[in-house]
């Protein structure tokens, strides 16, 4: 059997980056920043780090609540983007690593609290993902992880699964549930959070719903950017581009008119302390 190709590279978060940042995180990632935050627990004596930051949907609330913050990614070009916000944003509290966050270039025990949204779910090695977060918390430090749940429950990628299925009916399912939902079952995240050993874990959905003004927009949003759904198109060609769009356009248009469209997006969410 021929080798799967490496979706989740720097490389390919490179190319992502301005798409991502640009059309994907504000609405699908961002409205979640202040109720992931708050149940950090932080204040302005908190030394707090972010792993897998992506493009920083996430970056400036924190770290305008904390005294320090670390700020990391694999991916070099998600990372000068974050900068370029905290700049804007006037913030001198943040400093910024290129790091994996499987294994990070952090001592043992250095920071009060941990934040990854929407970003360990992609690691290949999530037990050393978690590992690692628990590794560099201070005692009774917390870390808090999101990702996304079912597609049931994940209204954005719902809709993108049915135009793939109705423009390609026949093409082949995935062998495995994809990366992306590697979260999204409650009992099992409670479960790998555990394992490396947080305590008090406590895990729940949390929901919000975004409003696009057109299809051009929802397109957009989930079209532009993330590394899979790159590859994917790159599979099946312009043409095959095209009848996914087309496809979905005609779902969406059946299920919302041809105004606004709302959908609710789920997110899992995962809360831990350290020993």
């Amino acid at each position: 059997m021929a080798n799967q190709p490496i979706i989740d590279t720097p490389e390919n978060w490179n190319a992502a980056s301005k798409g991502y940042a640009e059309k994907i995180a504000p609405l699908m990632m961002q409205p979640f920043a202040g109720d992931f935050i708050e149940r950090l627990d932080v204040n302005d004596q908190t030394v707090a780090l972010e792993v897998a930051a992506g493009s920083g949907a996430f970056t400036d609330t924190l770290a305008k609540r904390v005294k320090s913050l670390l700020v990391t990614d694999f991916a070099p070009a998600m990372l000068e983007i974050v900068r370029s916000k905290i700049i804007q944003a006037g913030l001198d509290n943040v400093s910024f690593a290129v790091m994996d966050g499987q294994a990070l270039d952090l001592e043992d025990s250095q920071m009060d609290r941990a934040l990854c949204c929407f970003g360990l779910m992609l690691f290949p090695d999530r037990h050393k993902g978690f590992s690692e977060l628990h590794r560099i918390l201070r005692p009774g430090g917390k870390a808090v992880v999101s990702g996304w749940a079912t597609p049931e429950r994940f209204e954005a990628f719902g809709l993108f699964m049915a135009g793939i299925k109705q423009a390609f009916p026949d093409f082949p399912k995935p062998t495995s549930p994809p990366p992306v939902f590697s979260l999204a079952d409650l009992g099992s995240f409670k479960g790998q959070m555990e394992d490396v050993g947080f305590k008090h874990v406590e895990v729940d959905y949390v929901e919000r719903t975004v409003t696009v003004e057109s299809f051009d927009e929802l397109w957009a949003m989930l079209t532009v950017g993330a590394p899979p759904v790159q590859m994917f198109f790159n599979k099946v060609g312009l043409e095959g581009k095209q009848r996914v769009h087309d496809a979905l356009q005609e779902i969406v248009e059946n299920r919302y008119g041809n105004g606004s469209i709302s959908i609710t997006n789920s997110a899992t969410l995962g809360i831990g302390t350290g020993v």
